[in-house]
């Protein structure tokens, strides 16, 4: 893991003051090594800050340029890098190193695109071909690790973080106001190509973008997910889930750095804990244990070690279990310094928690960290989300026998319900309805208004079938957030996050089944349920939905002291937010999670007017 800058124009040299000032704003990105380069004669500038993860030494630095000079910095890993090697010597390419980095420039320079499919990893680069001066970019198939661009006629610049972007492209920060509204409305954030920085968008996951010599940019798509098997099912996909994992856990497990994973009292992180059980650790990665995150007094109720510690003495004890303990309600600190690590907007504190525990994983030595992150969106985790969808869709096709069935879940509340139900208002009744929620009465009244269109296509949305979920929440906001939130929260502690659930096989495999086989009367994920069913607890499978890692912070947003951004509002802030409305709602309803939203934005915009380049 590490970042990226590229600034490429059609005239004149890159500006050096903008690409040092987007340089700098990635340095925590990359704590081993620096470097830059200048090619079409000073008018593409390339630089790169090193993580060190394989070949730690020189031979692995950035940007690295190939004998037949194409030239490339890259962010991410390539797992499978020691197969692909051999078949590249088998062809007649030396390789100087151990790095994965030398196997992609030899890999783009033997296969071309067809390279992007033989590659299981995570990537976003940009590669100048030496022989073209066309310039390569890419991203992985699901977005795991980030690249932004600003594109305008005459310049195009690309980094892995927003900061950097508006650096390098010296970008005014003017706040986009739709994606404003779809945050403090619904907490949405990577939703879209579109950010809250107006002129800076997200590269799509599965991208190809060409730019040719003369600045025209070439846009599409090298991978397309397969379509839904009607036939397929859940325990079908259950059977083949255990051999996949413990495949991908061990590609992940390649590094020359101390590895180490997390572990909640869920199913997710306890699948890839059970998989690191199988593993032989005697020879390879150093691996340095399992952490558990846990609370101090007072958010006993949400601590998760003692189901985690049940998953551990029973998948691998073999191996080291560091239980890390945090104070429930976090400091001002603590979330001035997880917003500036995350750069944008967040749509609940309780990634925090991964902040945290990334931290300590580091303090204890590792480099990188396993996680289970993308099986909830995969394989339709939400169960609070999903099933008032499938009630609503079993209601409107008049079956009563599913319906009485999903109502028998203690997942589906009649809250979660009606919350559901109400997205099937008539407009007008909705609007009425959501302006009466505490945090959309903290909004500006004529930023409301104004954004009144937006809503009903945010509505249009929230009315789709559970059948068209499968493909909107992976490339749409829930995965992209948690992936956010894991890469944000990793580099900003000197870590690379990894997931086995993340391989592209075991996300090829999920989109082919449908959602009805994921999610039902007996709750969601059931592929994954099925599959470790006799590998883990009774009580991690059968027991209600682990709400994962930082559920207490998020309920304790009315005990943050916040009078000083009430009373002493960032630039611009009041166009969006009405603070004495804010402040009354956070006396009324101190624990309603929603109101951390304009409360985030607030302190977003102190961090924007104060400390954004």
């Amino acid at each position: 893991m590490c970042g990226l800058v590229a600034i490429s124009q059609l005239g004149g040299s890159v500006p050096p003051d903008a690409f040092q000032t987007a340089m700098a704003c990635i340095a925590h990105r990359g704590p081993d090594g620096q470097g830059q380069v200048s090619r079409r004669d000073g008018r593409l500038s390339m630089g790169h800050r090193r993580l060190a993860l394989f070949a730690p030494g020189r031979t692995g630095d950035q940007p690295m340029v190939a004998p037949w000079g194409d030239t490339v910095i890259f962010n991410g890993s390539l797992y499978n890098y020691p197969e692909l090697r051999a078949g590249l010597q088998a062809l007649g390419y030396p390789f100087h190193s151990d790095s994965d980095t030398e196997v992609l420039l030899a890999a783009w320079h033997a296969w071309g695109e067809q390279a992007l499919g033989r590659f299981n990893g995570t990537w976003a680069f940009v590669l100048h071909e030496a022989s073209s001066d066309r310039l390569i970019i890419s991203r992985d198939r699901l977005g795991v690790r980030p690249l932004y661009a600003c594109c305008a006629p005459d310049r195009l610049v690309l980094a892995s973080e927003v900061r950097a972007v508006v650096a390098a492209a010296d970008l005014p920060v003017v706040i986009n106001r739709e994606m404003a509204f779809d945050f403090l409305s619904l907490g949405l954030t990577d939703h879209h190509h579109k950010t809250l920085i107006d002129g800076v968008v997200q590269v799509p996951a599965g991208a190809l973008w060409i730019q040719q010599a003369d600045g025209h940019v070439e846009h599409r798509q090298y991978h397309h997910w397969p379509d839904v098997e009607p036939g397929l099912t859940a325990g079908q996909v259950a059977a083949e889930l255990p051999a996949l994992l413990m495949q991908a856990t061990a590609l992940r497990l390649r590094a020359h750095v101390p590895v180490a994973a997390q572990l909640s009292g869920g199913v997710d992180s306890g699948s890839v804990a059970w998989a690191l059980g199988q593993h032989d650790f005697n020879g390879g990665s150093t691996f340095l244990g399992l952490f558990g995150y846990g609370y101090q007094a007072g958010g006993e109720a949400f601590d998760e070690i003692p189901r985690a510690r049940t998953t551990w003495q029973k998948v691998a004890p073999h191996v080291p279990f560091h239980e890390i303990r945090v104070d429930p309600t976090p400091t001002m600190d603590d979330l001035e310094s997880f917003l500036w690590a995350q750069e944008l907007p967040v749509g609940t504190p309780s990634p925090l928690a991964g902040l945290r525990l990334y931290r300590a994983m580091r303090r204890a030595g590792a480099t990188v960290a396993l996680a289970g992150d993308g099986s909830d969106e995969l394989f339709a985790g939400y169960t609070r989300r999903y099933l008032p969808v499938l009630l609503r869709d079993a209601l409107r096709g008049g079956d009563w026998r599913r319906a009485k069935a999903l109502w028998g879940n203690d997942e589906l509340t009649p809250a979660g319900a009606l919350a559901r139900l109400a997205w099937s208002l008539p407009h007008g009744m909705l609007h009425l309805l959501m302006d009466r929620r505490p945090h959309m009465m903290a909004l500006q009244d004529d930023f409301r208004n104004e954004l009144r269109p937006r809503l009903r296509s945010l509505a249009d949305h929230q009315r789709q079938p559970l059948s068209m979920m499968r493909l909107s929440d992976v490339q749409g906001g829930l995965l992209g957030q948690v992936l956010r939130y894991a890469d944000r929260n990793a580099m900003a502690a000197g870590m690379e996050s990894r997931s086995p659930f993340l391989d592209y096989r075991i996300a090829e495999l999920a989109m082919r089944l449908p959602m009805s086989e994921k999610v039902g009367p007996r709750g969601g994920k059931q592929p994954v349920r099925l599959a470790m069913a006799s590998l883990l607890p009774p009580e991690v499978i059968e027991g209600p939905k682990n709400r994962g890692l930082g559920h207490a912070e998020q309920f304790r947003i009315g005990a943050l002291p916040l009078s000083d951004v009430l009373t002493d509002l960032p630039r611009g802030a009041d166009e969006f937010i009405n603070a004495p409305r804010l402040a009354d709602a956070l006396r009324r309803s101190p624990a309603d999670p929603r109101l951390w939203w304009p409360v985030c934005f607030l302190l977003w915009l102190r961090q924007v007017e104060q400390r954004w380049p």
